[in-house]
């Protein structure tokens, strides 16, 4: 009876131990713990970093980006700059009432056409400093007549990137204090400033076709290739990091914020001087115009057909699960962009009068945008793990 007793205190103990070695190895198993992983082991119970997940189609992205939007808004902005062009030598050759009209549309369309691609300041954009030399306001409108009465300029050199563009031709075109016909008798009397006007027509025409035939040579390939990491200098980075600097500080500050007194030291006085058009008189179309394109853009939607809408930023932000409160972030940036281009519609031009006679809602307008930026700034870049590296000096 003893030794009967012994043998079974002996297998029990056996088991205790192999119970207890069973828990432990259990207890300190290694592996994926991350659920969200192609290889999450429900057993694992310490992380040992071997996590794998699905990779984001990062080409497929860029390849949508570049050949459904990039493409063929360049096309269309460099087609509309070369209407320009030959209306304004339409116009000098025949100098009247008709043909500056037709000449004011053809600039019209060729600046709401910029707002398609003037985000899109990385790579070629980049090279020739292309959205100083296409529209920088407040043009230099001493500096212009200046150039003409001297008859001599090089458009070419930095210091005369507020003498041309699409804002110096705002003021040649829509002259303070002269009627149409006016105007008309100040270029056919005025030899230099029929001169002037073409030649600054053309120079949109020369950047333009230089960003043309670069997207559609290498850099395109290149583009759309440079994809392994998110890093500085990788595509999505340069995306991300042009189109966040395009908005809050071309966007936001300079449509908006500036000449709202917004960043005009203590005392928040408007500036109406500063707006976008300022002698046109209507500037909240190009500012639609501006959101709407990059709301598209982000949202990977066809330049020619918008409701076709394939890989963007909004997709790869679902991808990562981006959440902003009980949302998802793609959602909400694009709730916000809608918000925005209401808040704007409900302003009135000319902007240069709202923002002195209305400036309480245009400040409601502004903080829209303002709502934006961390959006897209702070949670998208860091969803997508792009770090912003530009520098601003807002405060914000």
């Amino acid at each position: 009876m003893l030794k009967l007793l012994t043998i079974l205190r002996k297998n029990l103990l056996i088991k205790s131990v192999i119970v207890l070695v069973i828990f432990a190895f259990n207890g300190c198993k290694k592996g994926c713990t991350d659920p969200l992983a192609l290889n999450y082991d429900p057993n694992a119970k310490k992380e040992d970093q071997s996590c794998e997940y699905e990779s984001f189609n990062k080409q497929g992205l860029l390849d949508n980006l570049a050949n459904s939007f990039i493409l063929p808004s360049v096309e269309a902005y460099k087609t509309n700059v070369e209407n320009l062009n030959t209306a304004s030598t339409t116009f000098t050759s025949s100098p009247t009432t008709s043909n500056l009209s037709a000449l004011r549309t053809s600039w019209e369309n060729a600046l709401l056409t910029w707002q398609d691609i003037a985000f899109l300041d990385f790579g070629p954009a980049t090279y020739i400093v292309l959205k100083s030399q296409t529209n920088t306001y407040p043009a230099d409108t001493a500096g212009i007549i200046s150039n003409i009465n001297s008859g001599s300029w090089l458009l070419t050199i930095a210091s005369n990137n507020d003498k041309k563009g699409f804002q110096a031709l705002d003021y040649l075109l829509f002259m303070p204090g002269k009627t149409d016909q006016e105007i008309v008798d100040y270029f056919t009397n005025t030899t230099n400033a029929s001169t002037y006007l073409n030649d600054v027509t053309q120079d949109l025409v020369v950047n333009a076709t230089y960003i043309h035939n670069q997207w559609n040579s290498t850099y395109k390939d290149d583009f759309i290739n440079n994809n392994e990491t998110n890093a500085q200098g990788s595509s999505v980075s340069d995306v991300v990091n042009a189109l966040n600097l395009h908005y809050e500080y071309y966007l936001r500050r300079g449509k908006l914020g500036l000449p709202l007194g917004v960043f005009n030291g203590f005392s928040q006085q408007p500036m109406p001087e500063l707006v976008e058009c300022y002698y046109y008189g209507q500037s909240l179309p190009f500012a639609i115009r501006a959101v709407e394109s990059l709301q598209k853009f982000m949202n990977g939607c066809n330049y020619l057909i918008p409701e076709e809408n394939n890989l963007g930023l909004d997709d790869y932000m679902d991808f990562t699960n981006a959440q902003q409160g009980n949302s998802l972030l793609s959602e909400v940036i694009d709730n916000q962009f809608a918000e925005i281009v209401a808040a704007l519609n409900g302003l009135n031009d000319p902007l240069s009068n709202e923002v002195v006679v209305n400036n309480a809602q245009g400040h409601e307008t502004y903080d829209k945008l303002q709502q934006l930026v961390p959006l897209i700034k702070v949670d998208m870049t860091s969803a997508l793990g792009v770090q912003i590296t530009y520098q601003d000096n807002d405060g914000d």
